[in-house]
């Protein structure tokens, strides 16, 4: 009877710290900053990398390549979306 008892509690146990392993998981998923800017000289294996990385936390994601001499980057979100 404890046997069962113990393995209940366990079982019990063991969902609770999963449930809270995913909402800990998803929060830090949304905390994640949506904008990913790369200055200066990167080597393509290492652009690569970075952005495979980003892609991977943000699953719908568009990458946009400019020249910063020729456009300023936006300095809020807001104006990200233009």
């Amino acid at each position: 009877m404890v046997f069962l008892f113990g393995w209940f509690l366990m079982k019990r146990l063991d969902q609770f710290l999963a449930e809270n392993q995913k909402r800990i998981e998803e929060e830090t998923v949304q905390q994640q900053k949506p904008c990913l800017r790369l200055n200066g000289d990167i080597s393509p294996d290492e652009l690569e990398e970075t952005l495979s990385r980003f892609r991977s936390s943000h699953a719908h994601v568009e990458i946009v390549i400019y020249d910063s001499e020729q456009i300023s980057f936006p300095d809020n979100e807001s104006d990200w979306m233009q």
